[in-house]
């Protein structure tokens, strides 16, 4: 399974030498003299990972866990949420804090939705005549 790794304290993404234990654990692998690895725990205070959905978007972007996304949910409505997994559902959710609604994410609506920022990243919405045009913003 495909995951990223945030670096709260530092704030960037990190993808090099780390691994993820089914247990959840993260581990940064480094080398030691005589070319030998040693295995170090990441704390969890300072790193937070998020797991891919096996999901992509219309722009074929992975989808993960903590991601916003927009959605096309009717005709003439979209919405941006948080993608987050419903245990009580056994299914990765979209949730709408703002109309308190959840779309249920599946390999049906990949062409109905976009990736517009993440929990980390954050995002912005602005209104451009009838379109919502989505700009990243920086937290």
């Amino acid at each position: 399974m495909d995951y990223r790794v945030y670096d709260i304290k530092e704030k960037r993404w990190i993808n090099d030498n780390v691994y993820l234990t089914p247990d959840g654990d993260l581990y940064e692998v480094n080398k030691t003299a005589f070319g030998r690895t040693k295995l170090s725990e990441l704390s969890r205070d300072r790193y937070e990972y998020h797991r891919a959905i096996d999901l992509w978007d219309k722009n074929h972007n992975q989808v993960f866990e903590g991601d916003y996304i927009q959605a096309k949910v009717d005709e003439d409505r979209n919405v941006i949420g948080l993608v987050c997994y419903a245990q009580e559902m056994s299914a990765y959710i979209i949730l709408c804090d703002e109309s308190n609604e959840f779309f249920t994410l599946g390999n049906e609506v990949t062409d109905l939705i976009q990736i517009v920022g993440n929990v980390f990243d954050g995002y912005e919405v602005t209104l451009d005549g009838s379109e919502q045009t989505l700009q990243e913003t920086k937290i």
